[in-house]
């Protein structure tokens, strides 16, 4: 039997294997305000206490990341790789600098003579790619999230990067977690992704009435049709719990 690990939810775990296989590569994904961003940050505390866990965000500051976690009373010794922040600074700054410039008349000869040198193009994706396959077990990496790369970068591009991400998870058995937007992508992209991970879960957000039902859909698990299935999902002070 294959060893596991805590998907940081008690419930789901039981209705996976006693947890995540080791080398599982998993696939979350929803709409706005489904909670997968809340889902990502709870499996990355699930592996804190004996696990190196890294953490690369595209999207929120440390401090929000951190402060969310210890919100919810989890553990939150990780390592933070804040890619959004990298992207800000060495490409968005530089742009905003650069119109600023022009709207003081400098041309780009002008821009270039200021700076000395032309900056140095930052591959993100290549950095995401290196980054996680340097990471020894045990180990679990969360990515959050898929939809950033997938705007600047080629779907064969954001597909090979995953699957070299798989492959060094699953040699080393680590775990890995990726999150995506639901409907926003074409279909051809999100079914390549979806063919390559091990796991998907999906949550959703229905309306009723006044307020929303949650539910946590397992879509896939490899090997084991048997264990997909639709649960009630609960926000509650401990994080998202199965009902």
């Amino acid at each position: 039997m294959a060893r596991t690990a805590s998907t940081g939810l008690a419930a789901l775990d039981k209705a996976l294997m006693a947890g995540m296989p080791r080398g599982f590569t998993a696939l979350a994904m929803g709409v706005p305000g489904s909670g997968i961003d809340l889902f990502a940050k709870q499996f990355a505390a699930a592996g804190a206490k004996d696990e190196n866990v890294v953490y690369f965000t595209t999207s929120e500051q440390d401090e929000d990341i951190v402060g969310t976690m210890q919100d919810f009373g989890w553990k939150a010794d990780l390592t933070i790789l804040n890619i959004g922040n990298q992207y800000y600074e060495t490409v968005l700054a530089r742009r905003l600098e650069a119109s600023r410039f022009r709207q003081e008349g400098l041309t780009v000869k002008d821009l270039r003579q200021r700076s000395g040198s032309a900056p140095r193009e930052v591959n993100f994706l290549t950095t995401l790619a290196y980054e996680a396959s340097r990471l020894r077990p045990p180990f679990r990496v969360v990515v959050d999230s898929l939809d950033f790369f997938l705007e600047y970068y080629g779907p064969a591009e954001v597909l090979s990067a995953v699957r070299t991400i798989k492959a060094h998870v699953q040699r080393t058995e680590g775990l890995c977690l990726f999150t995506m937007l639901s409907g926003v992508h074409d279909a051809r992209t999100q079914s390549g992704l979806e063919g390559i991970v091990d796991a998907i879960f999906e949550l959703e957000r229905v309306r009723e009435g006044a307020s929303f039902k949650r539910y946590l859909v397992v879509r896939k698990v490899r090997n084991h049709p048997e264990k997909t299935g639709i649960y009630p999902l609960a926000l509650t002070k401990q994080g998202l719990e199965i009902e």
